[in-house]
């Protein structure tokens, strides 16, 4: 478990023996998909520091590595929210989450859109775009950027969220050519840099998460 700006983060594979922590009276737990940076991280601060600003409970932050995860925390009673993407406004619903509120015992407790922001990133600052062969990032970054991607011929590679991309290749070889799509504050916490700014379809680039709990 670790702690960043009086939020504690866990990681799912570790909840099997952390059941405890959910038992008491002054701690609220939230699950996303990380790894940290991700969308969904940041969506889920948004939420914190708006909502909870005056909460004087501890928060702690479940980190998921697939939707899948996310609803299990519910369903095991170790979180009280999860927070995830609903739809977006140039790709529409997100299947793999509005499949999964069906499957599940599952309410939406609140709602609220969120200014998507997305950017090639590298690790290497003097990357030029012609030289990329590949970029990584989750689906959905993919095709709200696909309008920019199409003017360079770059391999495409498929991660679970953009900041596992970023993570990916913050380990890489600064020679690679590679780059990922992910938002330029988790680009920051990778030390990792971005190259092209504000590469969506769209301009005005908005996801709608949901907060849900089990009833």
């Amino acid at each position: 478990m670790s702690i960043k700006n009086n939020i504690l983060y866990i990681q799912y594979n570790s909840l099997l023996n952390n059941k405890e922590f959910r038992k008491s009276n002054n701690i609220i737990t939230f699950s996303f998909l990380g790894p940290i940076g991700s969308y969904s991280h940041l969506a889920t601060l948004y939420y914190i520091k708006k909502h909870l600003k005056n909460n004087t409970d501890i928060i702690i932050n479940i980190i998921c590595n697939n939707f899948i995860e996310i609803f299990h925390t519910l369903k095991l009673k170790v979180a009280h929210y999860s927070i995830v993407p609903l739809i977006n406004n140039y790709t529409g619903i997100i299947k793999d989450v509005y499949t999964l509120i069906q499957k599940n015992s599952v309410k939406i407790f609140f709602y609220f859109d969120m200014p998507i922001n997305h950017c090639l990133i590298s690790n290497n600052n003097n990357l030029i775009l012609n030289n990329i062969t590949t970029i990584i990032s989750h689906p959905q970054p993919l095709k709200q950027c696909s309008m920019f991607i199409k003017k360079y011929s770059w391999n495409i590679k498929y991660s679970s969220s953009s900041s596992y991309a970023l993570q990916y290749i913050s380990f890489c070889n600064t020679n690679s050519n590679l780059a990922a799509i992910s938002n330029k504050i988790a680009a920051k916490f990778y030390n990792l840099y971005v190259i092209k700014h504000n590469i969506s379809n769209i301009i005005n680039n908005k996801t709608r998460f949901i907060v849900i709990n089990s009833p």
